[in-house]
């Protein structure tokens, strides 16, 4: 299945791999040159039949059809992409024919799979790179996309064995769900948020390179809680699991910083485990942004 970005001015055209760090570094995958455009500006990911689209906190933002990135979007064939002033469009064509893609011809995409929306009590995990800002200043932008590569290189090895769906990477943070709350469910889920968080979860040579060269450990910062979200379609193409559930677990993963512990869970995921205070500790109850009510929250011993 091939994909392209094609800008609108001059026809240039850039085909897309599984990984694409766009901006306006020397050693960006797809190098702009824009004074607009900053020089890890976003990447763009290939997950199965689609590509996702993140901002990593560019200056000027990245804009899909006139509308802001403000999280991780699915592309669709005929997306307009603007990055400062230069306008981009995406083409896809799922024959997987690159020629004609790029010679303009038109091609009918088969329809992707929906699955239908239902609501289930979930066990969610949302896990986010620390000081990724302040790592990635550090770094070329190709280390950045090499760093980013293996991270999710590892996600998948830590989560998928253990049973999660990883509904989404978003730049440097991810979402992974299990559709079932029982307890062995959520101690799988506490094993894995154990494991992202170790700075030592990876032997990739690209993280032994930033602790030996540059004293940079790469670890993850994540927020577990269970609750109802609806799984499903959520736009053509595009199936993610929502719900207030979700939102809640950004925004405990949120609280990690606050209260410097690498894996917070709620009171509701912990409530559900057997012999829970073995394994964590009572960090007390704390007000978050955009909820009404407090949020009773317990971190991950070390493990």
């Amino acid at each position: 299945m091939a994909a392209v970005l094609r800008e609108a001015d001059n026809g240039t055209t850039w085909h897309l791999e599984e990984f694409n760090l766009v901006g306006r570094s020397q050693d960006a995958t797809i190098r702009l040159d824009d004074t607009g455009i900053s020089r890890q500006h976003c990447t763009i990911r290939r997950e199965g039949r689609l590509f996702w689209i993140t901002d990593l906190g560019s200056a000027n933002g990245s804009y899909v059809n006139d509308v802001a990135l403000t999280s991780s979007r699915a592309l669709r064939h005929g997306d307009r992409i603007q990055l400062g002033t230069l306008m981009l469009y995406f083409d896809q064509d799922e024959s997987g024919s690159t020629q004609d893609l790029v010679g303009g011809k038109t091609q009918m995409l088969r329809t992707a799979v929906n699955l239908p929306v239902k609501t289930v009590q979930a066990t969610l995990l949302v896990g986010d790179l620390k000081n990724f800002t302040s790592i990635s200043a550090q770094l070329t932008a190709e280390e950045v996309a090499a760093m980013l590569r293996e991270w999710y290189a590892d996600c998948d090895a830590i989560l998928k064995p253990r049973g999660a769906v990883i509904d989404k990477f978003i730049g440097d943070g991810v979402f992974a769900y299990w559709p079932a709350c029982d307890a062995d469910t959520r101690r799988r889920a506490a094993e894995a948020a154990d494991l992202l968080s170790r700075a030592e979860a990876s032997h990739s040579a690209t993280r032994k390179w930033l602790s030996e060269s540059k004293g940079i450990a790469v670890q993850c910062n994540v927020g577990l809680n269970v609750g109802p979200v609806a799984l499903g379609a959520m736009g053509r193409g595009v199936n993610t699991a929502v719900g207030e559930a979700v939102n809640i677990t950004f925004r405990i993963e949120g609280l990690t910083r606050k209260l410097e512990r690498p894996v917070l869970a709620s009171a509701a995921f912990v409530q559900g485990i057997p012999d829970a205070q073995v394994i964590f500790d009572h960090v007390g109850i704390h007000e978050v942004k955009g909820q009404p009510d407090p949020v009773e929250v317990y971190a991950l011993r070390a493990g």
